[in-house]
């Protein structure tokens, strides 16, 4: 427990930071923004200093590169960020005397560094598991692209799961993002924590607004087709497949944007096979974060069509922006998606089901306006910056209580 008047100390583990693609990253950004007035926060990253410094840096939040050189690219594998985090946390730990460090699974960030004594009580949180990733992967049928890492996963699931069940067993403290994980968790793990809870991801309500101007130039202001937006890494647990189909079945004029990091050769040649040509169907890759407000406020929707999700940011982005929100009912998504209420919900694979719900948005706007400010209102009192951060500290302060008991 702290002594009273003592500022609490946490260092949080992260592969990935802002601007770097990915949810985890902006999991962490936006919990170091809700915790510098409430805790000294220390961000550990593989992330450079100065890349993140370069895009906006978070006054009062500490950064921490893993390793010596600065950084590297972002992508780094697990296993090798595992490894930095052995050498690096001890020292960092004996300098700053961290009450809590905070995880994020499934990278396992302190999995090697258990190994070695460091003070502090240990906080996870699991944004998905393995099992529910490499179900994702199945659910997307054969002949579709997957990238390397999926490849990798599934090959090695066995393995990898086994790894992952060792490790969640020996975390005393977890939060988790959706009720959808922690009972999938509990139920395929069977673990029982010391101390657990349930924080849903949040977003930043000032950065995503409704009704952003258009730059002029962009992807957005260049056409006045309907535009769909897909927002994601390019993986076949992700659903593209079920809304390319959805596409070459619809109005000719109506064009897909997809932003997001992988190997678009793949998804292209299915577009081609499919008749999309690029003036239909246009790949971004990765966009800078900054970005991606005025991304969602040039689109007439936003597709998710995963086979598996657990809280997603992109879901809460959309829906902060004012943007109609087309999702696939999958995993955590209904905890935070009312269908024909906040969004709009379709069963994981139902290419005519996601077919009908995005005709019946672009054809009725006023309707459409209408979830989106139901949908509005629920992020602003559900998924806050603020409010995570505020339940994540309660935890650490619980977590803290009864380590000292």
């Amino acid at each position: 427990m702290l002594s009273q008047g003592r500022t609490m100390k946490v260092c949080i583990l992260t592969p990935e930071f802002r601007p770097a693609w990915g949810g985890i990253g902006t999991y962490v950004s936006n919990l170091a923004e809700g915790l510098r007035d409430k805790a000294e926060v220390h961000v550990l990253t593989a992330t450079p200093g100065d890349d993140i410094r370069g895009n906006g840096d978070l006054d009062g939040v500490h950064f921490h590169s893993a390793f010596p050189d600065g950084g590297l690219a972002p992508g780094v594998s697990p296993l090798r960020f595992q490894l930095a985090i052995m050498r690096t946390l001890p020292r960092l730990a004996r300098e700053y005397r961290f009450d809590i460090l905070h995880a994020n699974h499934a990278y396992m960030s302190d999995l090697l560094a258990r190994l070695r004594r460091y003070s502090g009580s240990t906080v996870v949180t699991v944004h998905t598991t393995l099992e529910t990733q490499t179900q994702g992967t199945r659910h997307a049928g054969p002949g579709v692209p997957r990238q390397a890492l999926e490849g990798r996963i599934s090959r090695w699931r066995f393995v990898l799961k086994a790894l992952e069940g060792h490790y969640l067993r020996r975390t005393p403290a977890m939060i988790f993002v959706s009720k959808f994980v922690r009972e999938s968790t509990f139920d395929r793990y069977h673990i029982a924590p010391r101390f657990s809870t349930v924080v849903p991801n949040a977003v930043d309500t000032e950065l995503f607004l409704p009704g952003l101007p258009l730059e002029p130039g962009s992807h957005a202001s260049l056409s006045h087709r309907p535009t769909l937006l897909f927002a994601g890494r390019l993986l076949a647990l992700k659903g593209i497949s079920t809304l390319l189909q959805a596409l070459r079945r619809l109005n000719p004029e109506v064009r897909l944007l997809l932003a997001g990091p992988g190997d678009q050769g793949p998804w292209k040649s299915v577009a081609r096979r499919l008749g999309l040509e690029e003036d239909r169907c246009r790949f971004l890759g990765s966009v800078p974060y900054a970005e991606m407000p005025r991304l969602y406020a040039g689109a007439d929707a936003v597709v998710l069509p995963s086979f598996t999700e657990s809280c997603p940011m992109v879901a809460l982005e959309a829906m902060a922006a004012g943007v109609p929100l087309i999702a696939a009912d999958a995993g955590g998504v209904s905890e935070i998606v009312g269908d024909e209420q906040t969004g709009w919900l379709f069963p994981p694979g139902d290419v005519d089901r996601l077919v009908g719900r995005i005709v019946t948005v672009l054809a009725d706007p006023a309707r459409a306006s209408r979830v989106c400010s139901r949908a509005r209102a629920w992020i602003e009192t559900h998924a806050s910056v603020d409010r995570m951060a505020i339940e994540t500290y309660r935890f650490y302060e619980r977590v803290l209580a009864g380590a000292a008991a």
